[in-house]
């Protein structure tokens, strides 16, 4: 008995919720960082063209578009700190073995290539395993008496991934003084930091082994998805944000923007991003302040099309500080669509699907990635950013549109009763 105490004391001084936000801040610390360092380093470093930056914005997210269904399943059936330990190990791993090579001098397109693989397998698995132990965190600290509910808890959670995104790229600023390197090997610590967080967060339950084979089990998940009509307008819209919004817009549009349209390297593009994601901050730091969403499919539809129409906005010949604004307007909106679009398929997934649900829904985004970066890379390159801009935006709002007429969204209520 007396040698149990001391440790059950010690794990009741350890608040799960931190250690889970600790996770969260080592990824996205590093996403951050990566966010500014990979697209700068192949456009203003190795000066390639924009359909080659989008075949490697690519290979970031062409892994999860082959994974994130099984690695939603195994997470569902592993311990997810190991996961999550383990493949924050292969990412930070990648990423010094880039730095390595930049500080060598021996940097290649090809090099790039193959850490962009390795960091999207390893994605791939950190996403479904993150985003399922919400739930269960959030259950602890209520039988822990620090409760919130599932929505508060995944707009706070959205609160920390912002803040940490915006770290990692205010950081990449650095780039334009001391070179991408050194700040890769930050990337590096950072996410190796965030896997040992891991190991702080509460051991899960795990559904009971029911012999069911992992491709049945994914089977079922994407029936789940497919026949949910709650769940399955939010895969549409992050197909379609995922391809034209993050494909296009993030990866190729952005980048190029600057190297081409402004004359600017790492510093500008570094401050836009952040600028996306202070905006976004700023709008959860609201949104978790107002009384609960009752009608989320409704204020979700809303915000979204305003995102959409920001985006529309780079067509417009504006100077750069103008340029600052219509980004920052264009987080404010996103910010709301991504935490609403999230806590919706959180909370109508059945429980004991919680993982492959969100993986099959992760899916929708990072699946749409290389396919929208492959061709919006070709695109960017033929007609411009400027010009290329209205696909995305346009695609969008036409893929609202379909989902409102077809699909009850606007009638959707919120399912989370504390």
């Amino acid at each position: 008995m007396s040698d149990a105490s001391p440790t059950r004391r010690t794990r009741l001084r350890i608040d799960p919720f931190w250690a889970y936000m600790a996770v969260i801040s080592g990824w996205f610390v590093s996403f951050g960082l990566q966010t500014t360092l990979f697209p700068g380093v192949i456009s203003f470093t190795l000066e390639e063209s924009p359909a080659r930056l989008g075949i490697a914005q690519a290979a970031l997210t062409a892994p999860m578009l082959f994974l994130l269904p099984i690695a939603g399943v195994v997470a569902e059936r592993a311990d997810r700190r190991s996961l999550l330990l383990g493949f924050h190990l292969l990412a930070g791993l990648a990423t010094a073995l880039l730095t390595l090579s930049l500080f060598a001098g021996f940097l290649s397109y090809e090099g790039l290539i193959a850490y962009a693989l390795v960091v999207g397998l390893a994605g791939a698995f950190v996403l479904p395993a993150r985003d399922s132990a919400i739930n269960g965190v959030t259950r602890v600290n209520q039988r822990l008496g620090r409760g919130m509910s599932l929505q508060r808890a995944i707009v706070f959670a959205s609160l920390v991934q912002f803040a940490a995104q915006i770290t990692g790229m205010a950081l990449g600023f650095l780039a334009s003084q001391i070179g991408p390197a050194p700040l890769f090997a930050v990337q590096a610590l950072v996410v190796v930091l965030g896997g040992l967080a891991a190991l702080a967060m509460p051991k899960l339950p795990r559904p009971r082994p029911s012999g069911e084979p992992v491709l049945a089990a994914l089977a079922e998940g994407i029936r789940t998805v497919i026949t949910s009509p709650i769940i399955w307008p939010m895969t549409a819209i992050m197909i379609a944000v995922g391809a034209l919004v993050v494909g296009g817009g993030f990866f190729v549009i952005i980048p190029v923007l600057v190297r081409d349209v402004f004359d600017a390297g790492y510093a500008t593009l570094s401050t836009l991003m952040v600028m996306f994601w202070l905006g976004a901050l700023a709008s959860n730091i609201v949104l978790a302040r107002l009384p609960l969403i009752e009608r989320p499919g409704r204020t979700l539809m809303i915000v979204q099309s305003l995102a959409a129409i920001m985006l529309g906005c780079l067509v417009l010949e504006t100077s750069l500080p103008v340029l600052y604004g219509i980004v920052f307007a264009w987080g404010l909106a996103g910010g709301v669509a991504m935490s609403l679009s999230r806590s919706l398929v959180q909370e109508n997934a059945p429980k004991r699907q919680i993982a492959r649900v969100m993986s099959v829904y992760q899916l929708g985004l990072f699946g749409g990635m290389p396919a929208g970066a492959v061709i919006m890379g070709y695109v960017v390159e033929a007609f411009g950013p400027r010009m290329s801009a209205l696909i995305p935006a346009g695609g969008i709002l036409a893929v609202l549109v379909i989902i409102v007429l077809t699909t009850p969204v606007l009638k959707v209520r919120r399912a989370d009763p504390t």
